[in-house]
């Protein structure tokens, strides 16, 4: 066993029972993170992940292709494990999509507008509409993405190799949503009610991190022990639909947790339209 991986047994199976303890997991932490930066300096993986992307498009005899956000060797790997998730899909006849009606938008203003009004001038009522649109399109978009790279990340962890990897890029991304936690809390939100659901999305993958890597970085949100609460609450559901998957089952997940955050209306999933308009989020 290397060092990256006996520092993760350890964290994994932590005794806090025993004495010196701070100093025992300080020091597994710290093997554990140099261990992987050593790792990632001497392994080439963007060859990998090559060669991992070179093999699904093998197998499903289908070309992937990137998006603008897969800027480093981990979100390309997301991204080729989201494609596999897809074509099991198709090939199950379980491909779904994510879709906003025009009741679904009227379900969803329901719960924003009374925020948007208390900021928007009497004169500008009109903006209330597009304000509004605009806080749920891009929810919609952090909310879809967040779950479908929490099970693709589930997914990534059982590839041992990838590990090392997956620590940085994990836990650099969640520091980031700490930063971003507390920069929105220092200022005013144009409406509380959405803020609150990017929150609980920023703080979920913060549990699996703690599942995957035995590391919590919950406690540097700084958030409402609720928020806390109802986080972890949506990551058990998340992990009990995750613990039998089968092919489509993200989209379960998704109105599991759209359940949660009281939005069930707000969103339609359906199975996946062959033409015709074009979902809000793909």
């Amino acid at each position: 066993m290397n060092e990256f991986d006996s520092a993760l047994q350890g964290l994994l199976n932590f005794d806090a029972s025993l004495g010196d303890a701070a100093n025992r997991y300080n020091g597994l932490f710290k093997q554990m993170i140099t261990a992987s930066v050593q790792i990632c300096n001497d392994t080439d993986f963007d060859d990998l992940v090559a060669k991992k992307m070179r093999s699904v498009e093998s197998r499903y005899g289908a070309k992937i292709e990137f998006s603008e956000e897969a800027t480093d060797a981990y979100k390309k790997l997301r991204e080729v494990v989201r494609f596999e998730l897809s074509r099991e899909s198709i090939l199950s006849n379980m491909d779904y999509e994510i879709c906003c009606t025009e009741g679904n938008l009227a379900n969803a203003m329901g719960k924003i507008r009374g925020d948007l009004e208390k900021i928007v001038p009497e004169s500008q009522k009109e903006v209330v509409e597009s304000m509004g649109y605009a806080l749920y399109s891009d929810f919609t978009k952090f909310f879809v993405c967040s779950v479908f790279d929490m099970v693709a990340d589930a997914k990534i962890y059982q590839m041992p190799e990838f590990r090392p990897l997956q620590l940085n890029a994990m836990g650099k991304e969640i520091r980031t949503n700490v930063n971003v936690i507390h920069q929105q809390n220092s200022k005013p939100q144009k409406s509380e009610v959405v803020t609150n659901w990017f929150h609980l999305m920023m703080i979920l993958p913060s549990f699996l991190f703690k599942k995957l890597y035995g590391v919590s970085f919950t406690e540097m949100f700084e958030v409402p022990q609720k928020q806390v609460d109802d986080a972890a609450h949506m990551y058990n559901i998340f992990v009990q639909s995750n613990e039998s998957f089968v092919a489509g089952d993200e989209y379960k997940i998704l109105l599991h947790l759209l359940a949660e955050l009281g939005l069930s209306e707000c969103f339609t999933v359906r199975p996946k339209a062959k033409g015709g308009k074009k979902p809000l989020v793909n």
